[in-house]
């Protein structure tokens, strides 16, 4: 479990599973992992789409920040989904951060804290 606003978490995930779907090809694939680490769960949103070049994931998060074309060739959304994620990940005690090379895909991962539990 963790120590978290349900309808937050749900908006985390959303925005980092539609930025997965709408940046990979069909036939690509996009998957969550979690694992406990620590007091924190780590989740991660995964997928075998265009990836993002080194220079630009510094940018990524900043408000209104938008990375090349969609898979369709045209940009899609207002560029904030990955600057509200970063911020209501850090309002719940977590970080965010991304491991991504262009032509093979992206994982962001968040970190939220666990709640203990008594034994």
């Amino acid at each position: 479990m963790v120590d978290a606003d349900p309808l937050r978490v749900k908006e985390m995930l959303y925005n980092l599973l539609s930025n997965a779907v709408k940046f990979t090809p069909e036939g690509g694939k996009v998957w969550v992992e979690i694992q406990e680490d620590a007091g924190f769960a780590r989740v991660t949103v995964g997928d075998t789409g265009v990836g993002i070049p080194h220079e630009e994931q510094e940018n990524i998060f900043d408000k209104f920040y938008q990375v090349g074309n969609t898979t369709r060739g045209v940009r899609e959304g207002t560029g904030l989904g990955l600057s509200i994620t970063k911020e209501l990940v850090q309002m719940h005690g977590g970080w965010i951060e991304v491991d991504s090379r262009p032509g093979e895909g992206s994982r962001f991962t968040f970190t939220l804290p666990t709640v203990a539990t008594g034994a």
